[in-house]
């Protein structure tokens, strides 16, 4: 066989024992051939082969097509990558046929058939497949092969293509000798394998970190995904970089399973494992349409396990995890029918901006709305940082809660501090945390000293990740409370002080609640802090001013000493 175009075609027998067989989803692979080892590389527009001896020097190849059959085969709408197109390819050859019979008036009506290429299933491991074309039984082929093959004198791709298939017949892509593809009536050498193909997925582990995510279909107007709302991450967030509610935390393994899908305490993985029995979240490197050739978006769904699937325990253990109101527990309720075996569920955005669940029908319909474009935080092009609500003194404050740490370690702009107490003025003790990582879920007020984003910068870590010792203040800090999220009301509006710009904790009668990430102090939770005159502190006593900072001597001010509030 001579190196032949990239008309992937050919595969082997799709018998009924691999029925139950899936194959991948659309997305980006490498291919290589089961039998050699070596992978497919499209060495022009018109001319690949199966020589890359690692997938490093294999062509990335976008795998697309519509819904899988009942035989769990599909039929390719795209197989291209590094500038070649198969499936433009076989288009062309179609074309080129079609020109020829019509001049000499011969029939065309089994051409569409005999260039739609087929992806199928290759027994039960994951990423094995076929490639092949069906030929359909034709009357009088011999004289309309000779017809073709007289205009199609010097172009070896129609000839190869043309001299090789065999009407009435199933034909199958396997490689030969030299490397080059070529078709099969039957299985091949080595008992077949030389006509299995394996489909690894792009490797998508330079996005386990944190992250922003955004979807594919607005990414010029407000495109990021934020969990801004109790129960429902939605799509609409302009800038992510001052929101910590758009902070997610993706863990990738191997073949894209995802070990960690979270933001602001949620974690999507874990409903994977409450649900069990094989169930996985996995992400597949795929494109949008505003460019074909580029494949930074992500496709990200829910697997369910292969038998014995019960759509009841599946929403029961999406709200162990979840809880019964988010918004994700609501749409596998409403699309229980779904939840069966097998199944795939794809995370999408919905009309109104909710991320929701649909079926492998709905994700080709969805489009860019099911794909997801991943931004991992670098610190440097994309980032968090603190933004500041008030000037006071010189220097700049709000007040911060997160799900998870974040560090200050090479920070010098930023100072947090843990509220040990307020007053029943308001006027709060502030100690400030000496390791340089703000503990998850502890609210503290942030001190910086500049108003500039990018001086500002706070870095998210792993809960497990240590830096220093992170002060903790259990007792009293609970005057000092924070809501992950803008519709969580954890008191009632008149006990709610927020943090006022002369740097005391005031009340608003218009506040139902704080935006998401913020905190404030419990008014019924104040301590009361006596008076002591400046002259009975003696020089023994420890003195700190009002932002927990210990200080030499007193100068005109409000000072505290020994847990007391001195006027001076």
């Amino acid at each position: 066989m001579k190196k032949i175009i990239l008309i992937a075609a050919a595969m082997a027998v799709c018998i009924s024992a691999f029925a139950t067989a899936k194959i991948p989803d659309p997305g980006v692979y490498k291919i290589k051939n089961a039998y050699s080892g070596t992978y497919v590389r499209l060495q022009n527009a018109y001319l690949a082969d199966i020589t890359a001896p690692t997938a490093d020097e294999a062509t990335d190849l976008l795998v697309w097509y519509g819904k899988r059959d009942a035989n769990g085969e599909a039929v390719l709408t795209d197989l291209s990558g590094g500038g070649g197109d198969m499936i433009e390819t076989l288009a062309m050859i179609k074309g080129f046929m079609k020109t020829v019979l019509d001049d000499e008036n011969q029939p065309t009506w089994f051409l569409d058939e005999m260039f739609e290429l087929h992806l199928v299933p290759a027994g039960d491991e994951p990423g094995y497949v076929y490639l092949c074309v069906d030929v359909p039984a034709i009357d009088n082929w011999e004289d309309i092969r000779d017809i073709i093959l007289q205009y199609a004198a010097g172009q070896q791709a129609v000839t190869y293509y043309i001299n090789h298939m065999v009407p009435g017949n199933r034909h199958y892509m396997g490689i030969d000798y030299d490397g080059s593809f070529g078709y099969r009536l039957e299985a091949g050498t080595e008992e077949g394998t030389d006509i299995v193909f394996v489909m690894e997925p792009m490797d998508l582990s330079d996005y386990s970190d944190f992250c922003f995510i955004k979807t594919a279909s607005r990414v010029d107007e407000t495109p990021y995904l934020e969990h801004v709302h109790q129960f429902t991450p939605t799509v609409g967030l302009a800038t992510p970089y001052n929101s910590a509610s758009a902070v997610f935390q993706l863990g990738i393994g191997e073949q894209n399973v995802l070990s960690k899908f979270a933001v602001q305490g949620y974690d999507f993985a874990a409903v994977a494992s409450a649900i069990g029995n094989g169930a996985y979240i996995s992400a597949n490197a795929t494109n949008s349409t505003a460019d074909k050739f580029v494949y930074n978006t992500v496709a990200i769904k829910l697997q369910l396990p292969d038998t014995d699937v019960d759509a009841a325990q599946v929403i029961a253990a999406a709200a162990q995890v979840l809880g019964q109101d988010h918004a994700i527990v609501k749409a596998l309720t409403e699309h229980s029918d779904l939840i069966t075996d097998r199944t795939a569920l794809y995370f999408v955005h919905s009309a109104d901006d909710a991320l929701t669940v649909t079926d492998e029908d709905g994700y080709f319909l969805y489009g860019d709305d099911a794909k997801w474009m991943v931004e991992v935080i670098d610190n440097d092009v994309n980032y968090v940082a603190a933004v500041p609500d008030f000037a006071y003194d010189n220097k700049y404050y709000t007040t911060f809660f997160a799900a998870q740490n974040y560090s200050l370690e090479n920070n010098a702009n930023v100072t947090a501090y843990a509220v040990s107490s307020v007053n029943k003025k308001g006027e709060p003790t502030l100690v400030k945390i000496e390791g340089q990582v703000i503990p998850a879920n502890q609210p503290v007020v942030l001190e910086m000293a500049t108003d500039v984003d990018t001086d500002n910068i706070l870095v998210p870590v792993a809960a497990n990740a240590q830096n220093g010792a992170p002060l903790r203040v259990e007792e009293p800090a609970s005057v000092f409370e924070g809501t992950l999220f803008d519709d969580e009301v954890a008191n009632d509006a008149q006990n709610k002080l927020t943090l006022q710009d002369n740097l005391v904790f005031q009340g608003d009668d218009s506040l139902s609640f704080l935006p998401a990430n913020k905190a404030w102090a419990n008014k019924q939770l104040f301590t009361a802090v006596s008076e002591l005159n400046a002259a009975e502190v003696t020089s023994d006593d420890a003195i700190y001013d009002l932002m927990g900072r210990k200080v030499n001597e007193m100068s005109h001010g409000i000072y505290i000493v020994g847990g007391k509030k001195v006027v001076k």
